[in-house]
């Protein structure tokens, strides 16, 4: 994974072609294109403007990885997963992290922040699941709304 030094706002701009090629490949319509590399780059300047999404990109974390794929037995049955964002911090704990892409245009940022760590708790509490069948360290979860600057962190259920 690349940090923040490796993406200048020369890189940045030069994304445009390449998105749009994939955004068309992945069947986005032809009139939706252009917006949605507008928020894909918006996204993109933003986490790297902030402090938290540096971290969060940061190489030098133990066994980072993106769209990281795993599978195990939980409950009984097969559960597939991908995680957005895990790595490894200083301390040795396990982060699991949940990009969230929303846009919030109401008064209480804060409170849509929380209400929205309600709605993914289960799912992200199955991610660390997933992870603890793998290894043994403690595990954090996280959800980054990069558009908005937020975060919200908690540590996952023993």
């Amino acid at each position: 994974m690349q940090g923040a030094a490796a993406w200048p706002e020369q890189r940045i701009a030069a994304l445009g072609p390449r998105l749009a090629a994939e955004l068309a490949y992945a069947g986005v319509g032809a009139g939706e294109i252009d917006a949605a590399i507008a928020l894909i780059l918006a996204s993109l300047r933003r986490t790297l403007a902030d402090a938290r999404g540096r971290w969060l990109l940061d190489p030098g974390h133990r066994d980072a990885r993106a769209e990281y794929a795993l599978s195990s037995i939980v409950d009984g049955q097969i559960t597939n997963v991908v995680l957005d964002r895990t790595f490894v911090d200083a301390d040795g704990t396990r982060w699991v992290v949940d990009l969230k892409f929303s846009q919030h245009e109401g008064r209480d940022l804060e409170a849509f922040l929380d209400s929205e760590r309600e709605r993914y708790r289960e799912q992200l509490e199955r991610y660390a699941e997933v992870i603890r069948k793998l290894e043994a360290t403690p595990v954090r979860l996280g959800l980054y709304f990069p558009l908005l600057g937020g975060w919200r962190e908690w540590p996952a259920p023993v």
